[in-house]
């Protein structure tokens, strides 16, 4: 239904923001507050903002898109692995992913290729993969995980070769700086420890 998950149905929920469905789904005024809070959430604005807006709107001030990507930013030069990917999983709860690819994702690429340093796009990439690992647990179509691949692909190229740990497991393994495919498949662009010359980025 509009391209949004039903984690973000749930986090929209849980915001107050819509109702939960009955048992034969969601009624048409249930849909139409759905488009509308669709709409709202495009701004980037929190679900507190959007809240706000709609039950209090002399109290709402705007945040938006700018505030999200300097938050991401934020967590990829102070969070931990877990935080940063506790902050991923929330902001696809309560945006579209379309919107949060658009609007975080894709420009944090340009800015991380462009001038970003080598510690910052390792974090953003072993976030994103965190993320698709755990996308893909939940049954999302590709239509969701390949876009996100394909940023980690942008980001790779423009990394030397190194070495971290992958983050579910912990294995140490090097990422290679590398068009090629593996055997495992196009997708695959973790790949077992192989001697390399390059630092460990933990």
């Amino acid at each position: 239904m509009l391209n949004i998950l039903p984690m973000t149905l749930k986090g929209w929920q849980a915001a107050l923001l819509i109702s939960s469905p009955h048992e034969k789904g969601y009624s048409e005024p249930q849909v139409a507050q759905i488009r509308v809070v669709r709409v709202l959430t495009s701004s980037g604005d929190t679900l507190s903002d959007i809240y706000t807006l709609l039950n209090d709107s002399w109290h709402y001030r705007p945040s938006g898109w700018e505030a999200r990507r300097q938050e991401f930013i934020l967590q990829l030069k102070s969070g931990t692995d877990e935080t940063r990917s506790r902050f991923l999983w929330e902001l696809y709860s309560s945006y579209s992913p379309g919107d949060v690819r658009t609007f975080i994702l894709l420009p944090l690429t340009d800015g991380l290729c462009q001038k970003g340093s080598d510690i910052l796009r390792t974090r953003f990439i072993t976030c994103l993969v965190s993320h698709i690992n755990r996308l893909s647990q939940t049954g999302v179509g590709d239509s969701i995980t390949l876009p996100l691949l394909d940023i980690v692909k942008t980001v790779k190229l423009h990394l030397p070769s190194f070495i971290c740990r992958e983050p579910s497991t912990g294995t140490r393994i090097s990422m290679l700086n590398s068009s090629k495919r593996h055997d495992s498949g196009e997708r695959a662009f973790w790949k077992p420890d192989t001697p390399v010359k390059s630092k460990e980025v933990l």
